[in-house]
């Protein structure tokens, strides 16, 4: 199952008058188990196992979107999305939830988990009222080391970037040492936040491979990265941690793990002066 934590679920209902209600986020990766759904039906009498995603923190539209509406005024953008998707390899085609029948549009049977890639975002509602919907309803989260403002585009694009950010690093913790390359572990974290710079947003150079611990060090200022794109550790605010946390000084001024697309150094430079230190 492609689904993976933080992902946007967007939320479509109904049989004969399908619309998108709203979304919501995976709160952990797709996975596999024996749970039995408490009405899976008797089509699914057979099955021993089932996939499962769990979900939270769902935000209803202000405005239902019709999809028979949204297949009217965007047939033809549609067609051929799907066809272009069609003719991909298996593993870059993305599993939709229409398919053309007949000459015509139609919600996919079935299609309880598909995929919705900012290409087809742009296109099922670039033209409607989704983004102001949820624009008003602003969440912002702030704390010493944290400000996002959550919105439908943004959470699409920093899933989008933190694809990208991992497959640039060969999904493997770009930290010196560290052989974390499990995905649940692993994130493409940004070098220069979002809140603070806002022409990084989207750009590969912007992001480290991560795994879940050197990322947290590296979010509080443990260690940088110097011009050479070696960990840099700040020795005085790490003597305020004990072991296993102050071991990462053993990587000090090792270089990271190369990347197919360079690091932008212009964007280390908001990272020392978000911190307080400079290499």
């Amino acid at each position: 199952m492609r689904v993976k934590e933080g992902d946007i679920i967007l939320h479509l209902r109904g049989d004969s008058n399908s619309k998108f209600i709203g979304h919501l986020i995976a709160e952990t990766d797709g996975f596999i188990t024996t749970l039995r759904p408490p009405d899976a039906g008797p089509n699914w009498s057979y099955a021993d196992t089932f996939y499962r995603v769990n979900l939270k923190k769902f935000e209803p539209f202000d405005q239902t979107i019709e999809l028979s509406t949204l297949f009217t005024q965007k047939e033809n953008q549609l067609m051929y999305y799907f066809n272009v998707n069609k003719a991909k390899s298996s593993d870059e085609k993305k599993l939709l939830f229409y398919v053309i029948q007949n000459g015509n549009l139609r919600r996919q049977n079935g299609a309880y988990l598909s995929e919705v890639d900012s290409e087809l975002y742009n296109i099922l509602f670039s033209n409607s009222n989704i983004n102001t919907t949820v624009r008003e309803r602003l969440v912002i989260d702030q704390s010493n080391t944290y400000e996002s403002q959550k919105t439908l585009p943004i959470r699409i694009g920093q899933s989008n970037f933190s694809k990208n950010v991992r497959d640039n690093f060969n999904h493997i913790c770009c930290f010196p040492n560290c052989e974390v390359a499990d995905s649940s572990f692993l994130i493409g974290a940004h070098i220069a936040r979002w809140s603070d710079n806002s022409e990084s947003r989207g750009d590969t150079s912007n992001g480290l491979c991560l795994c879940l611990f050197h990322d947290k060090a590296f979010e509080i200022g443990l260690f940088t990265l110097d011009d050479n794109l070696s960990v840099s550790i700040d020795i005085e605010r790490l003597s305020y941690y004990h072991s296993p946390i102050n071991q990462i000084i053993e990587s000090n001024g090792q270089a990271i793990k190369d990347s197919k697309i360079p690091i932008n150094i212009k964007y280390l430079r908001h990272h020392w002066a978000r911190i307080g230190y400079r290499p």
